[in-house]
């Protein structure tokens, strides 16, 4: 009997004080309006500047290394002479592959002259009313065969002149010229060096991925034409595409922003930890002299954008499953309004079923009394949280605090 006396009177205190409590507490609401405006929807990504067209000089002859005519940062035109390789043999194999042509050319001539010969005999022959049968087909005979060494002396001259065009071309390497105009970014070779047997210059056509190309005797990069290249999770990806703009900063140059396109969109995949990214590659439409490969570049790219559209903060969306709502202020007092909902980003959400312009909305409940002050703040959660750093134009006002308490 004690202890049920203890549990009604502990009750009955708790509830007069909630009692007395709520009478002292007050709901307000800070609400906005639905207005409608430009909505942007973008997404961010980091990389780095690349470069889209490079040069690896690598001689495929021996040798030793003398008039070295460039150093690391000077321009060089198409045909620049880059440095030269001594090597005395690369002389005699050209000597040689000319006597071959030569001797080949000679031969070519005499048996040009024997089907000459040949056919002349035969002719008399045809032409002689007493000759015989036997003697014809021997002529005849004659004239084939010679025909035949005529044809076979061309191959071999022909031959001969290509391993001689070859032997001046294989010496004429050892004069190194810069294949693409650009600028030197790797030296690697100096003055007296010996060269072994390397692979043969290679220009590419396609972005860098930056470091040493030290196998490279001398690497020439376009600085002219560059890019950046970025990795977007799988989420992201599905949303960007060629030909959309973008924004670049970059984390060397304060307050430098430039403008650029979408250019490629990698198909293929690279799966680490678990996570699925994509490269994208993104230009410039046009260029800093600041700008070096190999900066930091952070890329806004503008997925979505759509004008004249419902927008509401997000702070005003609230979720429940799959459907989406808001609180839509009636006479003073808030009531559960489901709505439909497009485009989003960080900041605004596009409404294209539910409300209308002007309606005022809650994007914050704040609950006070005499002993505390709570808030709470109603908010939907980003889809991706790679959206950071999107904007909107145009978005709704913020309203103020307003309604009575309920």
């Amino acid at each position: 009997m004690i202890i049920l006396l203890i549990l009604i009177l502990g009750g009955g205190g708790y509830f007069v004080y909630r009692t007395y409590n709520s009478k002292n507490e007050e709901t307000t609401y800070k609400t906005a309006i639905v207005s409608k405006g430009t909505l942007t929807a973008t997404v961010s990504a980091t990389g780095n500047v690349e470069v889209v067209k490079t040069a690896n000089i690598s001689p495929s002859i021996n040798g030793d290394v003398y008039d070295l005519a460039v150093k690391v940062g000077d321009a060089v035109a198409v045909g620049a002479t880059l440095f030269k390789i001594d090597n005395d043999d690369l002389d005699l194999t050209v000597s040689k592959a000319y006597a071959s042509v030569l001797q080949a050319q000679q031969s070519l001539t005499e048996k040009q002259n024997s089907l000459t010969t040949a056919q002349n005999n035969q002719t008399t022959i045809n032409d002689d009313a007493n000759s015989t049968d036997t003697q014809k087909s021997d002529a005849a005979n004659l004239v084939n065969s010679a025909t035949i060494a005529v044809q076979v002396a061309e191959i071999s001259f022909k031959s001969a002149q290509s391993e001689h065009s070859s032997a001046k071309m294989e010496a004429a390497r050892r004069t190194v010229k810069a294949p693409i105009a650009g600028t030197i970014t790797e030296v690697n070779v100096a003055n007296g060096e010996a060269l072994g047997n390397n692979s043969s210059n290679s220009t590419s056509d396609q972005s860098t991925t930056g470091g040493s190309s030290s196998s490279a005797s001398i690497v020439i990069s376009d600085l002219g034409c560059l890019q950046v290249a970025v990795t977007l999770n799988e989420v992201d990806a599905v949303n960007v595409q060629a030909g959309q703009s973008a924004s670049m900063t970059f984390d060397a140059i304060d307050e430098l922003a430039l403008t650029g396109k979408v250019i490629n969109v990698g198909t293929v995949g690279t799966e680490s930890s678990g996570v699925v990214t994509y490269p994208v590659t993104i230009s410039f439409d046009s260029l800093d002299n600041r700008i070096k490969p190999q900066m930091s570049a952070t890329v806004l790219i503008t997925t979505s954008m759509k004008q004249n559209v419902l927008t509401v903060p997000n702070s005003a969306l609230k979720s429940s499953g799959d459907e989406s709502y808001v609180l839509l202020m009636k006479d003073g007092s808030p009531i559960k309004q489901t709505v439909t909902i497009g485009i989003s980003n960080d900041s605004y959400t596009e409404i294209t079923e539910g409300l209308s312009e002007n309606d005022t909305i809650v994007t914050q409940t704040i609950t006070s009394s005499s002993a505390s002050t709570g808030s709470s703040s109603n908010s939907r959660s980003s889809g991706s949280s790679s959206l950071g750093g999107l904007t909107s134009t145009g978005g709704p006002p913020s309203g103020g605090m307003g309604g009575p308490g309920i």
